[in-house]
């Protein structure tokens, strides 16, 4: 092994579907998972999926148990992964990384090294673990949304960290922008509504509104429209005003205060007494005051009432109070002469969103100049690993132009917009891959990419679904041969019925379902030398074994180890 990463050693499977107990050990290389068709291959790879952080669903769970249990254990050499689980608070004893997935009717659950952790942080850690290979993969690559993904894959760590610098700029200049393109609304709305706004602004000015004047106005009206009454109540009181009543109460105030020279409990009370002949002179007067100025004027009324009709009818008009109208009338003031203001205010905004616009430009240049030197590097080694896999030909990652500062090229990834072209025929000319690879080319294609990914990122183990489906002969011999080489850099584990893949592995492990007391279980067996060449000649044959069968698979097997 080239790299020294962390490696999958043991995996435990207790109640998914129909991998009731299934404990197998992996080592180091290239390990074959071989097996019928329905035999639970996939249903390992996909205990190793949810192991590194795909979503979990009690469907998986076998029938009639309570839950499913999964457990992972990895060998832990890699210094970026150690701090990752330090960070967490998580114990690294024995070099060792333990992965617990526990999924019930209920909930899941999730411990590295028995901590409790979250599946966001179980997709950190499983970054580093692995790299699964599913038959989704055939669409991604076939998809022109998912290529920006795939270039950065190449160097994560780098454009991880430009596209979230990237990212906030983005933000920043969308939130200018907006402000912007507010302002400038507004002031349409002002220009377009001018006319209007004045009329009703010179309408609820020319109104001359007071705040209190409606309770003022109501106040008046109600005395004028009572005044018989209150004019005679105004009569009693002053006759009240004119009687002794008030000298009355002088003299028993006198008494009180003199009472007290001899009785202190009279003291308090004299007081009051004088505190209240002042209260009742003062309201006296007043009483006296305002019936000598208390006049019927029939005018007044008149007046009055009109003015109650016209403030219901601007109330009615706008569908709001006095106070509502007034501060209306306000804004309508501050909105007719705010032009100067808004247009100063426009132009910082302008400058604001410009910059803006520049700053972010410029950092997804910089993501973009990234990106087209993994490009370049990827374009020589694909083309050089493609060749390897039978296929001659040239390849070309194309940016859309981007050089020209343009909002309309702000994408939430950055400024970049890619195609992946091919060709794969002489004389064709580079086309859409998209558009162009058939299914065996897009599995060799898938896997060229693989091994470029895994060797930049240092990907500790690889796990490959059925990656060489609908090849045969030489490009299945091919791709095993790519395989091998790839064991040299990570630990890889595949699935396979294609002996020339087979029959390239270090490692052979066999897939067995059974019958027994009435419920379908799998078994996994590794295979020695022997049972790993009747295995390849089985999957030759497809059936029964011929004696050139099992020599040609001991022959294919074993030359590997010459």
């Amino acid at each position: 092994m080239l790299y020294n990463l962390p490696m999958l050693r043991r995996l435990r499977i207790h109640n998914l579907a129909i991998l009731e107990n299934v404990d197998v050990t992996f080592a180091d290389g290239f390990t074959v998972l071989t097996g019928a068709t329905g035999a639970g291959k996939s249903l390992v790879i996909d205990s190793l999926s949810l192991l590194l952080g795909e979503r979990a669903s009690s469907e998986f769970i076998r029938q009639g148990e309570e839950k499913a249990t999964i457990i992972g254990d990895f060998s832990l050499d890699s210094s970026r992964l150690k701090a990752l689980l330090l960070k967490r608070d998580i114990p690294c004893p024995d070099n060792v990384v333990s992965i617990e997935r526990v999924i019930s009717h209920t909930k899941s659950t999730i411990k590295a090294n028995g901590v409790p952790i979250t599946l966001t942080d179980l997709n950190r850690i499983a970054g580093i673990l692995a790299d699964i290979h599913s038959q989704f993969d055939f669409v991604k690559i076939l998809n022109p949304e998912n290529y920006l993904q795939i270039i950065d894959g190449f160097s994560f760590d780098k454009t991880s960290a430009l596209k979230e610098e990237y990212g906030a700029l983005l933000l920043s200049y969308q939130q200018e922008k907006d402000a912007y393109e507010r302002l400038v609304k507004q002031k349409e709305k002002i220009e377009r509504d001018r006319d209007f706004y004045a009329f009703q602004y010179k309408e609820l000015e020319d109104a001359r509104l007071g705040l209190d004047e409606e309770k003022q106005i109501e106040e008046e009206v109600e005395l004028l429209k009572n005044y018989d009454a209150v004019y005679s109540l105004f009569e009693q009181a002053e006759e009240v005003i004119r009687s002794d009543f008030l000298d009355r109460l002088y003299d028993l105030q006198k008494i009180l205060g003199k009472l007290a020279s001899y009785q202190n409990k009279y003291e308090g009370t004299g007081k009051l007494l004088e505190d209240r002949y002042y209260e009742l002179d003062e309201t006296f007067r007043d009483l006296r005051k305002d019936f000598k100025s208390l006049d019927y004027d029939p005018e007044r009324l008149n007046v009055l009432q009109q003015r109650q009709a016209d403030l219901s009818s601007l109330k009615r008009k706008y569908r709001k109070e006095i106070p509502e109208l007034i501060a209306y009338r306000d804004e309508l003031s501050l909105a007719l002469g705010k032009d100067a203001k808004l247009d100063t205010e426009i132009e910082e905004a302008k400058k604001r969103c410009d910059e803006a616009l520049h700053l972010c430009f410029e950092k997804g240049k910089e993501l973009s100049f990234l990106r087209k030197s993994l490009s370049a590097q990827i374009e020589k080694e694909l083309v050089q690993s493609l060749s390897e896999l039978l296929i001659d030909a040239d390849f070309k990652i194309d940016f859309a132009p981007n050089e020209v500062e343009n909002a309309s090229l702000l994408f939430p990834n950055g400024i970049d917009t890619v195609d992946f072209r091919i060709q794969t025929n002489i004389g064709e000319g580079l086309k859409s891959l998209s558009k162009t690879v058939s299914g065996g080319e897009a599995s060799r294609i898938m896997l060229a990419f693989k091994c470029l990914f895994v060797k930049a990122n240092k990907i500790s183990t690889v796990v490959f679904d059925e990656i060489d489906s609908g090849l045969s002969g030489d490009a299945a011999m091919a791709v095993g041969e790519k395989i091998r080489e790839l064991s040299l850099f990570a630990q890889v584990i595949a699935i396979t019925h294609m002996p020339q893949v087979a029959a390239k592995s270090d490692h052979a492990i066999r897939v067995e379902k059974k019958v027994e007391n009435g419920r379908t279980t799998t078994h996994i067996k590794p295979l020695n030398l022997e049972e790993k060449i009747q295995e390849v000649a089985f999957l030759i044959s497809g059936g029964e074994i011929t004696p050139k069968q099992l020599a040609y698979a001991k022959e294919i097997v074993l030359g590997e180890k010459k």
